[in-house]
């Protein structure tokens, strides 16, 4: 159902006073079906972060960018879908794993997880790059796991019934994020030196 793979890229670059370190996973895809045309399907995907962004409160590190960018694909030549995705600290699904659920049986922490890219609809046939940069995401830096919900329904089609199951294709999701850690007072001790 998708390919992933967790490892990072880590770049760190020593600044003035301070360390910047930038962090990217591994490209992954999702794929989302539709089982009905009148209820939208969910589909709970597991994210393990990189091990640079996890427990960085003892580090004093600054959170200054987070961001996600994906491509999202809707192959269907005849149907638009409409599409949203959430960003939860707590799910069911592991990496391995995605989990899809229904309106019928949401998970009750579904209302507490950030709407990170509003509803939407993606044409028939169409491929459109998106970049989310929620303020929520910068809340997943520190976290070991996050779990992103994405739901995929039909917006409108042809005349006649759809050709079921109908899917949306969330393709090279990338999520960065660039921290910074100070190092008070070293650029006086730098100047003393004549660095």
């Amino acid at each position: 159902m998708m390919t992933r793979a967790l490892l990072a890229s880590c770049f760190l670059v020593l600044s003035g006073c301070s360390a910047e370190i930038a962090i990217e996973t591994e490209p992954f895809d999702v794929r989302v079906p539709v089982t009905s045309v009148l209820q939208p399907v969910y589909a709970e995907v597991a994210l393990d972060l990189p091990e640079e962004s996890v427990n960085t409160e003892d580090l004093d590190l600054v959170v200054e960018q987070v961001a996600s960018t994906l491509d999202v694909v809707n192959p269907s030549t005849t149907l638009t879908l409409r599409t949203s995705m959430r960003l939860s600290f707590t799910g069911q699904a592991t990496p391995e794993e995605p989990l899809l659920y229904t309106d019928l049986n949401r998970p009750a922490y579904y209302t507490q997880a950030a709407e990170i890219l509003p509803s939407r609809e993606f044409r028939p046939a169409s491929r459109t790059a998106v970049r989310i940069d929620s303020p929520a995401l910068k809340d997943a830096v520190g976290r070991r796991r996050v779990w992103f919900i994405v739901s995929n329904t039909v917006a409108r089609g042809d005349l006649g019934a759809p050709q079921l199951p109908v899917e949306i294709l969330l393709e090279n999701i990338v999520f960065q994020a660039v921290l910074t850690k100070p190092f008070p007072g070293l650029g006086g001790a730098l100047e003393v030196g004549g660095l």
